[in-house]
């Protein structure tokens, strides 16, 4: 298995290469998330024994399990939807969160962060796609909803988060994302990363401006 992984990754790091140079950007710019969703304990810690860090999880009881029994510097991202009832799990086992999408969940992660005197990073989640099934809030309350968050004690806001369709109109979405991120930054500089790209076009996204890319099935194979 570590062999697959390590081959696996290489490829990953030499594709983000190929896809920083064509806009100029340096490859260590790139924050790479691997999505470990439904791998083993022994998945991460390969993946862990050939040089990741950043490991992303969707499920609040999955997140607790793994961490609770991982050994070693990990920074766990939760990227799954946020429920009120698993705040306290994730505020406790999570580093990031990419899903903040409206007050009542910042309120009580901020809460709960508050009880453990800890700080989260967090990136608010976009719906730029506009589609009625997924998460996220308008682009146009970017940057109320951001305000909100930033006047947070034990909340970090890093950037945003979103989820472009994949279909034709996939470019113009990422360009749109990269538009309202610079427009965000004018504001916040502090969050500077702009979340875009999964394992099915993060090639695309690297050159439309992303800095933070979540890819699992290319490093850990089809789940």
């Amino acid at each position: 298995m570590q062999k697959e992984l390590e081959t696996n990754f290489n490829s990953l790091n030499l594709r983000i290469s190929l896809a920083t140079k064509t806009v100029s950007k340096d490859a260590n710019d790139i924050f790479l998330i691997a999505v470990s969703k439904k791998k083993s304990l022994e998945h991460i810690k390969i993946a862990q024994d050939i040089g990741i860090k950043h490991f992303g999880e969707n499920y609040a009881q999955e997140l607790e399990d793994k961490a609770k029994n991982i050994d070693g510097k990990i920074t766990w991202h939760f990227i799954g939807p946020l429920q009120s009832n698993k705040s306290k799990i994730i505020a406790k086992y999570a580093d990031w969160i990419h899903t903040l999408d409206r007050k009542k969940i910042a309120d009580k992660i901020n809460d709960e962060c508050k009880k453990i005197n800890k700080v989260i990073n967090a990136c608010i989640q976009v719906n730029i796609s506009n589609e009625s099934t997924k998460s996220g809030i308008h682009p146009d309350d970017l940057l109320v909803f951001a305000k909100y968050v930033d006047s947070m004690e034990n909340i970090n806001l890093k950037g945003i988060m979103v989820l472009p369709n994949l279909g034709i109109d996939n470019k113009k979405q990422m360009q749109n994302s990269k538009l309202l991120h610079e427009k965000l930054l004018l504001t916040f500089p502090k969050a500077k990363y702009l979340s875009m790209g999964t394992t099915s076009d993060f090639d695309t996204a690297i050159k439309s401006g992303s800095n933070m890319i979540r890819v699992g099935e290319l490093i850990f194979g089809k789940r």
